[in-house]
């Protein structure tokens, strides 16, 4: 949740209602001791989110990155073992998004990430994640 005056900062009117809220005094002034529930369940969620996106969709991220910087695109597909493929899926349900996937020409599964096709390879070990490459 976002704190009033941080929201009031931002709005249409922030220039306005911004203005009257003094520079000197931060978003956060308050300890986590003095903060409420509601803040530290927020505290929290955000700690759990930074966790979950290093753990899970981390690895995948890097390789995508790594491919972006040396060919200028995404890669078209990357193979996956099994823990790295269901680590992704839970990635999608934990954060509310609708995995999508589907079958190759061989008859593999895939999910797409960040417009590169995950390929699952059970026949791999489970936390195999391969080199990136086109479709060509």
């Amino acid at each position: 949740m976002l704190a009033r005056r941080r929201m009031l900062g931002t709005t249409l009117f922030g220039g306005l209602l911004g203005s009257a809220i003094p520079a000197s005094v931060p978003a956060r002034s308050r300890t986590a001791a003095e903060a409420g529930p509601d803040e530290q369940n927020t505290q929290a969620s955000e700690r759990q989110l930074t966790e979950i996106t290093d753990v899970e969709i981390l690895p995948i991220r890097q390789k995508q990155v790594d491919y972006l910087k040396a060919t200028n695109k995404f890669p078209d597909f990357i193979d996956v073992g099994l823990d790295v493929w269901f680590a992704v899926h839970d990635w999608h349900i934990k954060h509310l998004q609708q995995p999508a996937l589907g079958r190759d020409a061989n008859g593999r599964y895939t999910m797409s990430v960040m417009g590169t096709q995950l390929v699952m390879r059970p026949d791999l070990v489970p936390t195999f994640i391969s080199a990136p490459y086109d479709s060509r």
